[in-house]
């Protein structure tokens, strides 16, 4: 089986995406462990070589990539169609598309084992239903949705930020954070991506205040990357799946480290910097 969810309206595409790997795991395999995601292996060279082998361990896979049909040749789509009706729904192919290929790319599909989810750019009503639904599912007002729009235009993935953020924290889009609570949070960011910045932030903090932050980043992080990310912020989810997080191991073990030692008072206040 070939699943396809194509733009240009990414946004809805990746939730659609999102929603049929959810059904298949609460149908097919709750633990999750016979999902592939490999959006860095989209070649036909790597789906054909999944297709039609048997797996020891599970009887049905759902194999997850990113711009698979991109580039294909009207042969290199017969082949890719020939193996998924040898295939015989053992494994479920599911690409999310920039778009959809032209026509004569898709003319070559079976269509009792194709399955295609096109989401184009919405109307005016279109998109405010669809941004009332992101609020409603935030537990947020759905009066927030003109407020949205009018600042980011056209934007689903900008406004779905907002939302998120604004679950969080409480701030509507025009209001910030105190400074001294959006420098905590701009210097664990940089501590985790070890930027230049970092030594800059770290002056003036305290050890107690920035450590508890900096290890629940770190753990949330680990979770994220091995997709056990239950009980963490959809918001934080995304932001972390972004973070390039530079030595994740070593500095999970230190910033552990630094909050032993200012629990044991063997450091404490500005002396922790050298430290993380």
């Amino acid at each position: 089986m070939l699943i396809i969810c194509a733009g240009p309206e990414s946004f809805l595409a990746r939730q659609k995406v999102r929603e049929l790997i959810d059904a298949y795991q609460q149908k097919h395999d709750p633990s999750g462990r016979s999902i592939e995601r490999l959006e860095h292996q989209s070649t036909l060279q790597d789906v054909l070589g999944r297709l039609g082998n048997m797996d020891l361990f599970a009887s049905k896979k759902l194999l997850k990539y990113e711009n698979l049909l991109t580039g294909l040749t009207p042969a290199q789509t017969k082949k890719l169609n020939q193996a998924v009706l040898k295939d015989a729904d053992q494994n479920i192919v599911l690409t999310e598309e920039d778009k959809l290929p032209p026509a004569k790319i898709m003319e070559h599909f079976s269509k009792e084992k194709t399955f295609v989810y096109e989401y184009q750019k919405l109307s005016a009503s279109d998109l405010r239903q669809a941004v009332v639904a992101i609020c409603r599912q935030n537990e947020l007002k759905a009066e927030l949705a003109d407020r949205l729009i009018a600042l980011y235009p056209n934007d689903l993935w900008a406004i779905n930020t907002a939302v998120q953020m604004i679950s969080v924290s409480g701030l509507l889009p025009d209001q910030t954070l105190p400074d001294s609570q959006s420098n905590l949070f701009n210097t664990v960011d940089n501590l985790l991506q070890q930027k230049n910045q970092v030594q800059t932030g770290l002056m003036g903090m305290d050890a107690q205040e920035i450590l508890p932050l900096l290890i629940s980043q770190a753990l949330n992080w680990h979770k994220v990357k091995h997709g056990q990310a239950q009980g963490v912020h959809p918001y934080v989810q995304k932001k972390l799946l972004n973070t390039d997080f530079q030595n994740p191991d070593f500095k999970t073990i230190n910033f552990l480290r630094c909050l032993y030692a200012t629990r044991s008072s063997l450091a404490g206040g500005k002396e922790i910097v050298p430290l993380i």
